[in-house]
């Protein structure tokens, strides 16, 4: 019966494919699919997931960004649905300001803040002004008014009272043992609804909180539910948080956002260990730390409330964010239709699970002062780094950074003294098969060494790694050069030719080379090989781990890890060999010569030249073969051994590759003879002296006798000797096993099923790991060419993880059957010919344009812009009517990558309709009206070192302006504001350029005092003078931006439109100080 497990091609073809489909194709379906929603609105006690969907379809009616009506329509239907959960679950509560005391005189369960008070101004980093006002690279600061709604929930462990009061005295801290924040922000941009970024985050707070405010659902710790306005636009509503008075007490979050538009939620990113364990029992945790990594190395530049909460609060936590499909992300099917149900629940039953476990951690886990002593943070205790993944969307694994830092420098020093000493002990034990070539015995020294086979096939590997390695990412590169954008439609396209031409050219030359020379020894050497290409990765990802805190590398530990392991399986093995002197003396004992030719000689030559050994064995191994031994011979004739030539010996190995076929009882096994056991030496030179009989008829008259049957091959002989190899090949296959193939024949003792338990180590979690992760990596950027990132990173992502994907499996790929690589070599070629051919886009899948308009309101000049590709950014400017006719000019972006170009052409067709509601309407030509400015200077009496000056800004229909000046300020403040938050970065010495100013109402009036250094500028002379750009958002209302109506409507099914700045429409107006 035939091993189910055996090293041969049909076992090891079955098992592989079977192991690859079974993992990868749920990985794909768990990759693509959220997890179902419930069937019942009310899933468990205290969420109502129908209720959930409603207010998601509510919110998301229209775009909603914070410069818009319809901002202010949502923020009054979120408080109207804060006062209806807490009012249905019979909770008592307050807003903040009013008498906490309830019916039972203890203090309210819950308060709520509308926070119309907070302001901060701060510095934002450097900038080159304006898409109008380009300057070399200036300091930008913003003015920003929060409108955010924050609701607390007492927890059992929170004192009584008002605590966060300033004037609230209650033991040493108030409040000490901390608040649990769960923040999304409510506003979109203008020209998206907003449904995953951040609706579902939105709807997800409110449920949280009606949980929370059920009966028997209070939490241990206080909990925060945070919806902040303003996110979009540079992470205001986090930063108005810095002014809140429950901002101190907070010490844990959970950032509920959205980078994508639908499918799971990952986390992002997270501050330590202890805030992960939170989050790892919920029922579909999904995530890997290599994202948190990419953004703490800088891969990632997107930004989230995470950033402000961490790094100017010191809060610690998690972000928890959809991040696909980008190509969706900030456009119109942003909205409940192009999202699931799933997507809500997936983010909804994780964000409850979370919160609960934070907010219920009683112990000192998330109290105490923080290790660095960093002031103005809050002191929430002593983190530690974390290495997290997911496994199928259903379990997480969480373990410690110093416990794998520990492992990896385990690794790295104990597994190669663990294989030196096996290879020690082979070599005392006479077994060391891998690096001997030939053995000579001390019994016959004189004869010639016996071919063991060592080293044969030990440089395939690298070689045929090699070549895969550079067929695949050429294959990369021509798609990168001829149609680099076809990944954003048709990543699994992609991924599809990369696997089939790495599979195919890898297993090519494997099984190639092993047609060509066999080798035993092939499956051993890839394992070695393996291992030392893991452990020189190895070093530099424990380097990282020590010195950069980066846990990203754990799957090159796993690996390595396996590989160890499966390396010591291929030398452990040895050990069932016989010893190498023994298996040479009885090839020897076999093949020698048992008669003396014409000049006495007997045995194996003394000769070292093994391929003239060669030559001379395969000239006459058809003569070569030993007598059956069913003919009746007499006992005292001798009979040349098989592999003999005018006694010369040659090895096994030798008489595999004869070019006559061999049969199988030819070649002896080691301990045995042809006929089942090696002759004694008494029996040996009983034989010798046969050769001394006297002459018979037979005899020849020259040389030799007749019992040499050497020179004469009839039909009976050849045929006895036939039977007798089958007969016998038989038998040995029995006892023994048979070496595959011409493989040397000593393989026959290597157990046949130990490559099973190999690939068992190599296989299955390396599969997960390299597949889950190669999978979320591509989702994360296959669709942000557009954006202006590098063409070519999903490419090398999807390089990088196939080669990881075929690793465990190539020590094993030479004994596949042609079946599977033949059928990946005809996928390759589709999908190579389709990437090279096919559109890049599709009405699912469209390519974004970014779009601009441009007005100076003093002279009317009007031009809209979109940004992108100038390959398809032409094509799609030629469908819109109101370009028709006229000049596009195209000019690189200086706010996108080097591949983006920005795009105009005149606007006077379509005028956007920016004034008051109220107002009747005003010509093109009245666009000034739109911006007032008054800007006055003044020299302080007592310091002529200095110049100062007022700026008053009015602008009609908006909360948004812009001050850019000249000369870079030395100081600024806004009048009202809170001054400056130098939580965000102290004051610039170089002065500040740009200065980004928001209302939370429409057309307040902004008044800037700034102040510049030197002495007053003489009169005519205009270096602090400067100009006002303001925002217009809002495009609920057909015809107030007719630019961007005509673009919804006319651009082709394949692109999308989505805003370049905070304003789809910029206004701008100089000024000079007077």
């Amino acid at each position: 019966m035939i091993n189910p497990i055996s090293f041969r091609p049909g076992p090891v073809t079955f098992w592989t494919t079977l192991i690859y489909l079974a993992l990868l194709i749920p990985i794909v379906i768990i990759n693509e699919k959220p997890p179902a929603a419930p069937r019942t609105a009310e899933p468990f006690k205290g969420v109502n997931f129908t209720e959930a969907w409603l207010d998601l379809t509510t919110i998301t009616r229209a775009y909603h960004p914070y410069n818009s009506k319809f901002n202010e329509e949502v923020r009054k239907y979120l408080l109207g649905k804060i006062e209806t959960i807490l009012e249905e679950n019979g909770a008592s509560w307050v807003f903040d300001g009013q008498t906490t005391a309830a019916q039972d005189g203890k203090s309210a369960a819950v308060t709520v803040f509308d926070d119309n008070v907070s302001n901060s101004t701060f510095v934002m980093g450097k900038s080159n002004g304006t898409t109008f006002t380009r300057t070399e690279s200036i300091n930008n600061a913003a003015y920003f008014e929060g409108t955010n709604i924050l609701v607390y929930i007492r927890g059992k462990e929170d004192d009584e009272g008002e605590w966060w009061e300033a004037d609230y005295v209650h033991g040493m801290r108030r409040n000490a043992k901390g608040l649990t924040m769960v923040n999304a922000h409510y506003d979109s941009v203008s020209t998206g609804f907003g449904a995953t970024d951040d609706g579902m985050g939105v709807v997800t707070c409110l449920q949280v909180l009606k949980y929370f405010t059920t009966p028997g659902h209070q939490p241990q710790r206080g909990i925060v539910v945070m919806l902040n306005n303003g996110e979009e636009d540079w992470l205001y509503g986090a930063r108005a948080l810095g002014q809140h008075k429950l901002n101190p007490f907070i010490h844990t979050f959970l950032n509920l956002e959205g980078a994508g538009a639908g499918g799971r939620p990952i986390v992002f990113r997270a501050t330590d260990r202890e805030v992960m364990a939170a989050y790892a029992g919920t029922s579909h945790p999904f995530g890997t730390v290599i994202a948190s990594d990419a953004f703490g190395l800088g891969f990632i530049s997107s930004g989230t409330d995470y950033s402000v909460l961490v790094d100017a609060y010191g809060q610690r936590g998690i972000d928890l964010a959809f991040f696909k499909p980008r190509a969706r992300y900030h456009t119109n099917q942003d909205d409940t239709r192009h999202t699931s149900k799933g997507s809500l629940w997936h983010m909804l039953s994780a964000s409850i699970h979370t919160t609960k476990q934070l907010s219920g951690d009683t112990g000192n886990t998330f109290i105490g002062p923080k290790p660095d002593k960093t002031h103005g943070k809050v002191a929430n205790g002593r983190s530690s780094n974390g290495v997290w993944f997911d496994l199928f969307g259903k379990s997480f694994v969480l373990f410690g950074l110093r416990g794998m830092f520990a492992w990896s420098l385990t690794l790295l020093i104990a597994t190669p003294l663990v294989l030196v000493g096996i290879t020690w002990l082979l070599r005392n034990l006479d077994k060391d098969y891998f690096f001997t070539s030939t053995v000579k015995t001390k019994e016959h020294p004189e004869y010639e060494a016996v071919p063991i086979g060592g080293w044969k096939g030990f440089f395939r590997f690298p070689f045929a790694l090699g070549v895969a390695v550079l067929l695949t990412i050429s294959s990369a590169l021509l798609i990168n050069k001829v149609n680099p954008l076809i990944v954003y439609s048709s990543r699994y396209s992609v991924w599809a030719m990369m696997v089939s031409i790495f599979y195919f050219s890898f297993w090519m030359i494997m099984r190639g080379a092993n047609f060509v020379r066999p080798s035993a020894l092939h499956r051993g050497y890839s394992n070695l090989w393996l291992f030392v290409l893991g452990w020189i990765v190895l070093v530099a990802v424990t380097a990282l781990e020590d010195r950069r805190k980066i846990a990203a590398g754990y799957i090159f530990v796993f690996l390595e890890s396996a590989i160890f392991l499966s390396c010591l399986i291929s030398f452990v093995e040895l050990l069932a060999l016989p010893r190498k002197s023994s298996y040479a003396l009885q090839v020897q004992e076999d093949y020698d010569g048992n008669e003396h030719d014409h000049d006495g000689n007997q045995g194996f030559q003394d000769s070292t030249d093994e391929p003239s050994l060669r030559a001379r064995a395969e000239s006459s191994a058809s003569a070569a073969s030993p007598p059956s031994p069913t003919a009746n011979q007499e006992p005292n004739k001798s009979k040349t051994p098989a592999g003999t030539t005018n006694g010369l010996s040659t090895a096994p190995s030798v008489a595999a590759h004869s070019s006559q076929p061999q049969p199988v009882s030819t070649i002896p096994i080691p301990g045995r003879s042809a006929s089942g056991a090696f002759p004694s030496t008494a029996s040996r030179d009983e034989t010798e002296s046969g050769d001394d009989d006297e002459p018979s008829e037979r005899t020849p008259l020259v040389g030799g006798n007749g019992t040499n049957e050497r020179g004469r091959t009839t039909f009976a002989t050849t045929y006895r000797r036939s039977i007798t190899a089958l007969v016998h090949g038989a038998r040995k296959m029995e006892e023994d096993g048979e070496p595959y193939d011409h493989e040397q024949e000593w393989s026959g003792h290597l157990p046949s099923w130990a490559w099973f338990f190999q690939f068992l180590l190599l296989g299955p979690l390396m599969i997960i790991l390299a597949a889950q992760t190669g999978l979320m990596l591509t989702d994360a950027v296959y669709q942000t060419g557009s954006d202006g990132s590098k063409l070519f990173t999903p490419y090398l992502i999807i390089f990088i993880f196939t080669v990881l994907l075929i690793l465990p499996l190539t020590p094993f790929i030479h004994r596949i059957t042609h079946h599977i690589p033949v059928f990946l070599l005809v996928v390759f070629v589709v999908t190579l010919t389709y990437n090279l051919i096919a559109f890049p886009f599709s009405a699912n899948n469209r390519y974004k344009t970014f779009f601009g308009q441009y007005i100076d309101v003093a002279t009317g000049d009007n031009k809209v812009c979109y940004t992108g590709i100038e390959e398809y950014v032409r094509p799609i400017i030629a469908e819109l009517p109101s370009a028709s006719g006229r000049e596009v000019t195209c000019g690189k972006s200086l706010r996108r990558g080097s591949t983006i170009s920005t795009c105009c052409f005149d606007g006077s067709a379509v005028p956007p309709k920016l004034e008051s509601e109220d107002d009747d309407g005003l010509p093109e030509d009245s666009y000034a009206d739109l911006i007032t400015i008054n800007a006055t200077r003044s020299t302080k009496r007592d310091d002529s070192s200095r110049t100062t000056a007022r700026i008053e800004i009015t602008a009609d229909n908006t909360k948004s302006c812009f001050l850019q000046f000249k000369k870079p300020v030395s100081a600024l403040a806004v009048e009202n504001g809170s001054g400056w938050d130098d939580r965000f970065g102290q004051y610039p010495e170089d002065g500040v350029g740009l200065v980004r100013l928001w209302h939370r109402e429409f057309g307040k009036t902004w008044v800037v005092n700034a102040e510049w250094k030197g002495s007053e500028t003489r009169k005519g002379t205009d270096e602090n003078d400067g100009t006002v750009i303001c925002m217009w958002s809002d495009a609920n209302t057909p015809g107030t931006i007719p630019a961007l109506d005509e673009a919804l409507q006319f651009f082709p099914s394949w692109a999308a439109v989505t805003k370049f700045s905070e304003g789809l429409v910029e206004g701008r107006k100089a000024f000079k100080i007077v």
